[in-house]
């Protein structure tokens, strides 16, 4: 056998295939998050927007998609909803006026306050397969990747 026809018959085995493992885990954490968010009539991108300006209140846009595994058009519908039912404010920069900083309103940070204790129960069932420190290193690991891996938005 050729050694192109060798290469030409490797498949991944995808349960074996780190990159897949994390996309369908990814997907799973999504769709549990999605629902819970949709109890409170946020669909997945208005809360990623949310919990970034509530992580760094005055967050801009710009800073929203450079965070979130969101595009910019992506961002500002959402941004655009939660202005609309007051869940976040825009306020316009001190040195720049093109440039606006996002936050939460009072009934937007009751909202996410509100939503943090049943998001974090997502992962709950994770402490019975990674120790706390299991999920550190994990952490620390997944970060480092990032950091490496360009993102090609």
């Amino acid at each position: 056998m050729s050694e192109d026809s060798s290469k030409s018959n490797h498949v991944l085995q995808l349960d074996q295939y780190w990159p897949y493992q994390i996309t369908v885990l990814s997907d799973r954490i999504a769709r549990r998050t999605s629902k819970i968010t949709k109890d409170r009539g946020l669909n997945l991108s208005q809360w990623r927007v949310m919990a970034a300006i509530a992580e760094a209140p005055g967050r801009t846009s710009v800073e929203v998609v450079t965070i979130t595994p969101m595009d910019k058009g992506i961002v500002s519908r959402a941004t655009k909803a939660l202005l609309k039912r007051g869940l976040i404010r825009r306020e316009a920069s001190q040195s720049d006026g093109r440039i606006s900083h996002l936050h939460l309103t009072e009934e937007g940070s009751e909202l996410y306050r509100e939503l943090i204790p049943r998001i974090e129960t997502v992962l709950q069932r994770a402490d019975t397969v990674l120790s706390t420190q299991e999920q550190e290193r994990m952490s620390q690991h997944l970060r480092a990747l990032i950091e490496v891996i360009p993102d090609l938005r």
